[in-house]
């Protein structure tokens, strides 16, 4: 049953609920509905007062043909099956809209979720910051640096509460890596080293569904474009004389550059804000991308595979790879002169080195290492809800330091569009701290003070 307008006044008022407005509903935002839908069923502090999409939506059942195998799916996706989702009367033309900025007048909308194309993350911000809103925004943050200095700029004005949903910092072994090198445990930092691998044959992002209700009748087309909508000056997407309509690009449009850069910021972005945040460290002095479309030549036009060096003023270096073509994995390491720190599955495992010894492990990993000590740490088993209940309760209490803070969102944002415009342009590229713009860097071997063995 839906609620009527005089139904949300009255709950918000006599529950303190926070009212909560999605904007985009595609695939990622239905595990958000899902969650704020049922935190309301279960009498939490949030309930769904409105979404946003440029899709009508579809709701049916489909065959998708799979690995020598058919399997039946449910689909519900867009404005009008989020409507229902969310108990709101898809036809209550103040809740459900196609334009976001008619949900940032509302006074009933305390929260927003923003969950659409990345393209449009940094401008959504922004305007619900300065509507008064706080916002849970997906990953990336942002597409450019640019960008990233707009957002933080916006939330330090406005002092609202702004949280990136970087799922895998839910997992307490972040802080605990975090207390273990600031007292520490493994010395100066050297090395961080990870990576995220995906190997599918429909092509990494083509199984998002491509259906005939996508079309230009159901589809608002310049306004998924961000047709005459700007950040600093800059158009957030292309004109739609440049970019006609087409629903592939519509469904799948992480394939297009016009809108991502594929592994760098969908894949890539999310690891480096866990090592980002396990560490301390922010700002690079140089970053060297590589990579390129080598396999997936399905009409993309993103690499399928990309890899970034970053190096930082506190003498480390960082190193994460991804390719969207094989699927066989890399460790999540820390490196410190005195030690390493892995994460895994069951928590954290501290190695001794001791450089006095000299080479205390093989040159390959013939076999399992035994680690020095083992820190048992127990995963949350949602990470999105433990995100949303680390977010809801950051705006009630207005604590700035939600799970994932803005800082740790554009710092990682910008370490993936320097590593992306590197390999784009063939230069290495530095951050400038004095002007928060990214630079060509200067040539020669980067040196570092002494910091201790």
């Amino acid at each position: 049953m839906s609620l009527t307008a005089h139904s949300y006044a009255r709950v918000a008022g006599a529950n303190e609920r926070l009212g909560v407005a999605f904007l985009g509903c595609g695939a990622r935002a239905q595990a958000h509905i899902h969650l704020v839908s049922q935190f309301a069923r279960n009498g939490l502090s949030v309930v769904p007062v409105g979404v946003c999409d440029v899709w009508d939506g579809l709701e049916d059942e489909y065959e998708q043909p799979f690995g020598g195998t058919t399997v039946k799916r449910k689909y519900a996706q867009g404005l009008y099956p989020s409507a229902v989702k969310c108990g709101l009367d898809p036809n209550d033309t103040t809740r459900v809209v196609k334009d976001y900025r008619r949900l940032l007048d509302r006074a009933d909308v305390d929260v927003v979720c923003i969950a659409t194309p990345d393209h449009w993350h940094a401008r959504m911000t922004i305007d619900a910051v300065n509507a008064g809103k706080d916002a849970y925004v997906e990953t990336p943050m942002v597409r450019t640096p640019a960008e990233a200095v707009a957002v933080a700029d916006a939330v330090a004005r406005t002092g609202r509460i702004v949280a990136i949903g970087v799922q895998s910092l839910s997992d307490p072994s972040v802080k605990i890596v975090r207390e273990n090198l600031l007292n520490g445990a493994i010395g100066p930092l050297v090395q961080l080293q990870g990576g995220a691998f995906r190997n599918d044959s429909r092509g990494q992002w083509r199984f998002y569904r491509v259906a005939n209700a996508m079309n230009p009748k159901t589809v608002d087309w310049p306004m998924f474009l961000g047709t005459g909508f700007d950040v600093g000056g800059v158009r957030i997407g292309p004109k739609p004389e440049q970019f006609p309509f087409d629903r592939t690009t519509f469904a799948q449009w992480r394939c297009s550059t016009a809108f991502s850069s594929g592994p760098y910021s969908d894949l890539l972005v999310p690891l480096v804000a866990k090592l980002l945040s396990a560490t301390g460290l922010r700002y690079p002095v140089r970053v060297i991308g590589s990579g390129g479309l080598f396999h997936e030549h399905d009409g993309r036009d993103i690499p399928d595979t990309a890899t970034i060096c970053a190096e930082y003023a506190e003498g480390c270096q960082m190193l994460v790879t991804a390719t969207t073509a094989s699927n066989y994995p890399i460790e999540e390491v820390i490196r410190g002169r005195r030690g390493s720190i892995r994460f895994a599955k069951e928590g954290l495992q501290l190695f001794r080195d001791e450089p006095s010894k000299a080479s205390a492990f093989p040159a390959r990993l013939d076999r399992v290492l035994e680690a020095t000590e083992t820190i048992v740490v127990e995963s949350p088993k949602n990470e999105t809800e433990a995100l949303w209940r680390d977010f809801i309760g950051c705006v009630q209490t207005r604590n700035a330091n939600p799970i994932c803070p803005p800082d740790v969102g554009a710092a990682a944002a910008i370490v993936a569009s320097m590593g992306w415009e590197s390999s784009r342009l063939g230069l290495a590229l530095t951050w400038d701290a004095v002007r928060r713009e990214v630079r060509p860097a200067p040539s020669g071997m980067l040196r570092f003070p002494r910091t201790g063995a």
